[in-house]
């Protein structure tokens, strides 16, 4: 698709300030230059296969929906010109009032609008402010200047989201959202990005639900004991080999965990999408969920893949113990017992 509309505003937190959000800012026409790197972070990033989101309806459920950043998204990607800018101008506002003190001071929203058929496409980009050193090398000495007004594209506090849609009342209703910031996991984008200002929740889809799935099973499994810890650990395996890979969370539970340990994983889940249904994505299960990690109160780490416990690893509950025997490969000293 190509570049239609393109917004830029720099954005305050003013989630706990009492004044009104006016960002500065507005429609301008992107360089060639600005247009392929706003292209190229989009490829990227892969935000095209990140984390699916629903938006939520302001109102009631049930009243009819009604959502305000899916009706400006709208706007800014169906109406003329005049009614784009509001409907940007808006958006940005109601990003400044999402944002509170732990954000950035300042920082760069960008709104680009592709497509000018019946299916339209925004992509929205939040970039913070940085101080920069530029550094040339004189003649005589170096010199160093700090650049202030400088944001950076590759920060770890860089958040996006893609809505494509029609001009209709189900358009933009779906998108995908990225944030560097969150690392492991896209779970901590849902503080500000997702909920306070998209109003949006994580949709079922396959890959992300997995993610999750996996972070609860680890966590429940991290504070597990006694059976009720071999319960969990009999799911992580059970699970990719299961028959039927469509489930909830509470499908797990109830499957894999008795009635008096299922509290320690569905405590976990919150309560709105422990019914939610969704597919395993086995390749993810498996590659985030294969080894299991012991510490002995002697300092010796064993880290074994699931397939060598209960052969050569024999984990020992009831005397909370363990024993290996296994055949010397290789052997090295080093600070940890990491890489």
């Amino acid at each position: 698709m190509n570049i239609v509309r393109t917004f830029a505003f720099q954005v305050t937190p003013l989630r706990t300030v009492s004044v009104s959000a006016s960002p500065q800012g507005g429609l301008f026409d992107a360089s060639e230059e600005l247009r392929t790197l706003l292209d190229d972070l989009v490829r990227s990033s892969k935000l095209e296969n990140k984390s699916l989101v629903d938006l939520l309806s302001d109102d009631d459920e049930s009243a009819p929906y009604r959502s305000v950043i899916r009706d400006r998204i709208s706007g800014v990607c169906f109406g003329d010109e005049n009614d784009a800018a509001t409907c940007a101008s808006d958006i940005a506002s109601k990003l400044s009032l999402s944002m509170d003190n732990r954000s950035a001071k300042q920082s760069l929203f960008v709104l680009v609008t592709y497509g000018d058929d019946k299916t339209r496409r925004a992509v929205m980009w939040l970039f913070p402010k940085e101080d920069v050193f530029r550094f040339e090398a004189g003649k005589r000495q170096p010199d160093v200047k700090l650049l202030t007004d400088v944001f950076s594209k590759s920060s770890s506090w860089r958040k996006a989201a893609v809505f494509t849609g029609s001009n209709n009342s189900n358009g933009f209703r779906s998108g995908r959202v990225i944030d560097v910031q969150a690392g492991k996991s896209e779970e901590t984008a849902a503080d500000f990005w997702i909920h306070l200002f998209l109003n949006a929740r994580y949709a079922m889809d396959s890959k992300n639900a997995t993610h999750q799935l996996v972070g609860f099973l680890k966590d429940a499994f991290q504070t597990a004991v006694g059976d009720q810890r071999e319960q969990l650990y009999a799911a992580v395996l059970a699970i990719p080999r299961a028959p039927d890979q469509d489930w909830t969370y509470k499908d797990v539970a109830e499957k894999y965990l008795d009635k008096k340990h299922r509290s320690a994983f569905l405590n976990r889940v919150p309560a709105e999408l422990q019914d939610s249904s969704f597919q395993l994505d086995k390749d993810i299960f498996e590659s985030k969920l294969n080894t299991r990690v012991f510490e002995t109160v002697e300092g010796v780490w064993l880290s074994a893949p699931l397939s060598e416990i209960g052969s050569s690893v024999k984990v020992l509950e009831s005397q909370n113990q363990i024993t290996f025997k296994g055949t010397i490969k290789a052997e090295e000293m080093r600070a940890r017992h990491v890489k």
